[in-house]
């Protein structure tokens, strides 16, 4: 058997755990929406369990190909509020449904302004990225 990373071991057993604990809930109590959301609990981790043993794998062989040498390094983008900004906004929004139209507005300014603030890191980024990366120019024009 392949070995796995430690996170996709958590996510692993907290399937097998959801699924389990679902079937065992749905034998002793017949409620249906627990169940459901049990079983729902343990077939998302086993999702994140997969992503997370692409992700794993993928990146043991980019490691493989940059020592020897055949990939460069990708740019780590730089840390921002951004994010931030927009899940306040979408929740201010959200809550807009409860609280009236006026939270609904002030959470799509908050969420918009997120969105274009990391809209411009993003774009900043990737221009620092084009400038500093050089192209192999092609000798063999006729």
């Amino acid at each position: 058997m392949r070995q796995l990373s430690d996170e996709a071991k958590v996510f692993v057993r907290m399937a097998i755990f959801g699924i389990v604990v679902g079937a065992g809930y749905w034998f002793l109590t017949y409620e249906e929406i627990g169940t459901v959301l049990l079983v729902a609990f343990g077939l998302a981790s086993g999702l994140a369990a997969i992503s997370v043993v692409v992700v794993w794998r993928r990146a043991r062989r980019e490691a493989t190909a940059d020592a020897a040498g055949e990939a460069a390094a990708d740019p780590i983008p730089e840390p921002g509020w951004a994010p931030l900004g927009i899940g306040v906004g979408l929740g201010a929004v959200a809550l807009g449904a409860a609280f009236g139209p006026w939270l609904t507005i002030a959470g799509l300014f908050v969420a918009i302004a997120g969105g274009a603030s990391w809209l411009a890191a993003a774009m900043r980024e990737g221009a620092s990225v084009e400038a500093n990366t050089s192209r192999p120019t092609d000798d063999r024009r006729p």
